[in-house]
C-alpha cells in the first residue's frame, strides 16, 4: 500500500511532538500511583544489576581491562538508553503489531506526515523516564568516584556519544519493527531487544571477532561501549566522527527498509 505524498517541516514535527507529549503527561495524572510502582520498580532493577555486576567482578577490580566503577558507568548508559528509549518510541514501535492487525494503521497512511516517524513519536511514556533515573544514578556515581580525572572534552565527548547511541538504538528497533508491516507476529522486537540487551556489558567481555561484528555489520558497541569509553578518555573524537556517520546511515537504511515494508503493507479493507 503506498502512502499519499506530502510535504512538511521539522518545525511542524517538533510541534506535533510537544502536543503528543502535554497529552501524553496529562493522561499519566491520572494514574499518579502508577509513579510510586516504577520507583519501587527501578530500585528494584538497580539492586539485582548491581548484584549481577559484583558476581562477575567477584574479588576482582578489572575485568576485560574494564575497572567495576566503568562497567557502572557501561550498565547506567545502557538504562538511560533503554528506558528513555522505550519512553520516547519502543512503547509506539511495541504497539505497532496491534495497530496493523486491527487497521488501525490504515489511517496513519493518510496523515500528511511520515509513517514511520508517526507510529514511532505518536506518544511518550513518562513512566519509563522514571526507570531511566537508575541510568543516571549509575553515571553520576562514576562522576563523583572520578571527577577529579575528568575534563571538558571528555564530558562534551561522552555526551556526543550517548546522543549517537540513543540514534542508533531508534535505528534498530526501527529497522526490525518495520517487517511487523508486511509480516506481523514475526517475533523481531523481541529478538532486537535480545540484541540490545548484548550491549549492557563492555564488548571486551566477547571474542575478537564477536568484537569486529559488533563494531561494524551489527554496530552495538556505540551503543554503550564506545560512550563510556569516550567518557574514561580511551578513545577521541575519530570515535565520535565515526559513531555519528554509521549511526545516520543505519537510520537512513532503516527508513528505506521502512517504506519498502510500507509498500508490501495490506491494508485492512483488503
Amino acid at each position: 500500500m503506498q502512502q499519499k505524498g506530502y510535504r512538511t517541516t521539522i518545525w511542524r514535527y517538533a510541534r506535533i511532538w510537544f502536543l503528543n507529549l502535554r497529552a501524553s503527561i496529562k493522561k499519566s495524572n491520572t494514574y499518579k500511583g502508577e509513579i510510586v510502582v516504577r520507583f519501587l520498580r527501578t530500585i528494584f532493577i538497580l539492586g539485582i544489576q548491581l548484584l549481577l555486576l559484583t558476581l562477575v567482578f567477584g574479588n576482582s577490580e578489572i575485568y576485560v581491562g574494564w575497572t567495576k566503577a566503568e562497567a557502572y558507568l557501561v550498565m547506567g548508559i545502557w538504562n538511560l538508553l533503554n528506558y528513555s528509549g522505550w519512553a520516547f518510541f519502543g512503547i509506539n514501535l511495541e504497539r505497532l503489531e496491534s495497530r496493523v492487525l486491527s487497521g488501525e494503521f490504515d489511517f496513519t497512511l493518510l496523515k500528511p506526515l511520515s509513517s514511520a516517524w508517526f507510529s514511532s513519536f505518536y506518544d511518550f511514556s513518562t513512566y519509563s523516564v522514571i526507570s531511566s533515573l537508575s541510568g543516571v544514578a549509575l553515571i553520576a556515581y562514576y562522576f563523583v568516584l572520578e571527577w577529579g580525572t575528568f575534563t571538558w572534552e571528555r564530558i562534551l565527548l561522552g555526551c556526543g556519544g550517548i546522543i549517537v547511541a540513543f540514534v542508533f538504538w531508534y535505528a534498530f528497533y526501527l529497522l526490525l519493527a518495520s517487517f511487523t508491516l508486511a509480516n506481523p507476529r514475526n517475533g523481531f522486537l523481541a529478538l532486537v531487544k535480545e540484541i540490545l540487551g548484548l550491549a549492557k556489558y563492555p564488548v571486551n567481555i566477547y571474542s575478537n571477532s564477536i568484537q569486529m561484528i559488533f563494531f561494524t555489520i551489527l554496530p552495538i558497541a556505540f551503543v554503550s561501549t564506545v560512550p563510556a569509553s569516550l567518557i574514561i578518555g580511551r578513545m577521541g573524537v575519530s570515535f565520535l566522527i565515526i559513531g555519528a556517520g554509521l549511526a545516520i546511515l543505519f537510520v537512513r537504511f532503516s527508513y528505506w527498509v521502512w517504506k519498502q515494508n510500507v509498500r508490501k503493507y495490506v491494508s485492512a479493507g483488503g
